[in-house]
């Protein structure tokens, strides 16, 4: 799953072979269809195996909320400025392991969803249980330091999620290797105008 994983991120779904696949990972076709009957099932699998290990991070992130917030605003009267709170919003966006990679394989799952109906209705299913959760839990975040979400918290999560999304592309597109640091740089600018606008 592994070497499935970087090969369909690399060059997707369509170009990537079984024998890519089975090469990559230093095992037969034999093996592969040992354990899977397509590669469209196998690319499915990783795209729910990816979304719980993110929402697994995202929930270690903020296992200890209660104990963080309260020392962060500790100095700050009950209340953090968008340029102390944007940091905090930006980890538990960043906290997911290597992100170019699981932004391209996205970007695959995406376009294979709109071209499938019922990959669609998989990639909407896993997309609002990711919504829910992410939300939820910068919701609590706002709440921990003070601050009303001007959103409800599914669409407070597709915003911030978005912009970061945005960022990173942008970063990919430009090249180089600190797309991960090219792609916090461009977040932060876009978070620290967008705070204000999402809480109160």
């Amino acid at each position: 799953m592994d070497a499935a994983f970087e090969v369909f991120s690399e060059v997707g779904i369509h170009a990537a072979s079984v024998e890519m696949i089975a090469e990559r990972a230093d095992f037969t076709r034999g093996a592969f269809y040992s354990n899977f009957d397509t590669k469209e099932e196998l690319f499915l699998a990783l795209a729910e195996r990816g979304n719980n290990e993110r929402l697994a991070l995202l929930r270690g992130s903020v296992a200890n909320i209660d104990v963080i917030m309260p020392t962060l605003v500790g100095s700050t009267e009950g209340k953090l400025s968008a340029a102390e709170l944007g940091p905090i919003v930006a980890s538990f966006l960043e906290q997911q392991g290597e992100n170019r990679l699981w932004f391209l394989f996205q970007s695959e799952l995406r376009l294979l969803a709109m071209r499938d109906p019922e990959v669609g209705k998989l990639y909407l299913e896993q997309k609002k249980a990711a919504d829910t959760e992410f939300g939820s839990i910068i919701s609590a975040a706002f709440d921990a330091v003070g601050l009303t979400p001007a959103l409800d918290s599914v669409e407070l999560a597709n915003v911030l999620m978005n912009t970061y999304e945005a960022a990173l592309q942008e970063a990919i597109m430009r090249g180089g290797n600190k797309v991960q640091e090219d792609a916090h740089q461009l977040f932060m600018q876009r978070l620290l105008g967008l705070i204000g606008q999402l809480a109160s």
